[in-house]
């Protein structure tokens, strides 16, 4: 199926049935899962997410992608409720489909996109490699903290762009948002071409965390033998 019939089918909204995640998945590069969290769960990663962004910026050691967007790295050493998400069967369940029953985690960050940010530019999560592949080597877990809208930067997404062996270059206007409340995870396939997008509200902050996820055979971007506290390590 090329590119052209991918777009021109029903895009991917958020669902509880998991064979319309698998369908999405194939046709579109992503599909959004609501209710993956629970509210307290929700509450919990977000207010962590809220305290370890500001204790960082506190110490001078806050990360920031441009002005308005703040990145956490290395989220197990942070708390064991980061720890906890990833032992979530979901993570095994779509990551196996995905990438094969022995994938690896590559890095688990958290990302606040706050006002007045700008997009991000257009990228695929493999972008690494030089040539287009039939299946994906990394896939990734958005979990939103936060509802995604169009509006406070809710990521773009170039739907079918996973199914393109040309890898051509895509511009803001063949995205669309990927919208989604609090609670839902978007799942979304390394091929595929995406940004974080523009928030142009006053007073929302969009918080997600991402869980990123390799084929055995493709180095992580985080090295967990070396940073990985060494009490975790004993747990």
């Amino acid at each position: 199926m090329s590119v052209t019939e991918v777009v021109e089918t029903t895009l991917p909204c958020p669902t509880r049935d998991m064979e319309r995640v698998e369908d999405d998945l194939d046709r579109h590069g992503y599909a959004i899962l609501e209710g993956a969290m629970r509210p307290c769960q929700v509450a919990a990663l977000r207010n962590r997410v809220i305290e370890q962004a500001r204790g960082e910026d506190a110490q001078g050691l806050g990360f920031h992608d441009g002005k308005t967007n703040q990145r956490i790295w290395m989220l197990p050493n942070k708390g064991r409720v980061f720890r906890d998400l990833m032992l979530e069967p979901l993570v095994d369940k779509v990551m196996t489909r995905l990438l094969g029953k022995d994938y690896l985690l590559s890095s688990l960050t958290a990302n606040i996109a706050r006002p007045g940010g700008v997009p991000m530019y257009l990228h695929t999560d493999q972008g690494y490699v030089d040539f287009w592949t039939p299946k994906p080597l990394v896939a990734n877990i958005a979990w939103m903290l936060d509802d995604f809208t169009d509006a406070n930067g809710g990521t773009r997404l170039v739907p079918g762009s996973h199914l393109d062996p040309d890898r051509r270059e895509y511009s803001l206007e063949d995205t669309v948002a990927a919208e989604g409340p609090d609670g839902a995870v978007r799942i979304f396939d390394g091929r595929l071409a995406h940004g974080t997008g523009a928030n142009t509200t006053s007073d929302q902050e969009r918080r997600a965390i991402l869980s990123y996820h390799c084929r055995p055979f493709v180095r992580q971007q985080e090295n967990y033998f070396l940073g990985l506290d060494p009490e975790l390590r004993r747990t």
